[in-house]
């Protein structure tokens, strides 16, 4: 056994020696840190007043309701584009990883997962609106239809 983690250790030190060295093994998936990572929701979340104030300020934000399109229908905010979260990974090509963007749904948690899914391909930019519209509804917009 101890000379099986020997061996180990052996071939874990040699690839290390190889990466730091400049050769480095060609990056097709995230790293091991970036896939061990958990995803922290308090770091990728906005309040609705925050976002009220981002749009106010005329800041260029892109509003994604990841709802399905029924609920869009009924009611969503303003200048805002629905693509469901569903089919979010094959209409992913409809947003820039450069953009910033506000995830929002019916009360926060399919917006958290898109905003999650986001992150993990790449978009750095990317926050869930805390609530959902129905807690828009509540604070920013009183007068808005709530399901």
């Amino acid at each position: 056994m101890f000379k099986r983690i020997t061996e180990l250790l052996r071939k874990i030190w040699y690839s290390v020696n190889i990466v730091s060295k400049g050769n480095t093994i060609p990056k097709a998936a995230p790293s091991v840190e970036e896939a061990i990572i958990p995803f922290d929701p308090e770091e990728f979340t906005i309040q609705p007043k925050e976002l009220k104030a981002m749009i106010n300020s005329g800041r260029k934000i892109v509003l994604l309701d990841v709802r399905e399109e029924w609920e869009y229908q009924q009611v969503h905010i303003e200048s805002a584009i629905s693509i469901p979260l569903g089919q979010l990974p094959k209409r992913i090509g409809e947003l820039s990883p450069v953009d910033e963007i506000v995830v929002y749904c019916h009360h926060g948690m399919r917006s958290l997962d898109a905003a999650y899914l986001l992150q993990q391909i790449g978009f750095k930019l990317v926050l869930s609106l805390v609530g959902g519209i129905d807690r828009w509804a509540c604070e920013i917009d009183p007068d808005m239809q709530r399901y």
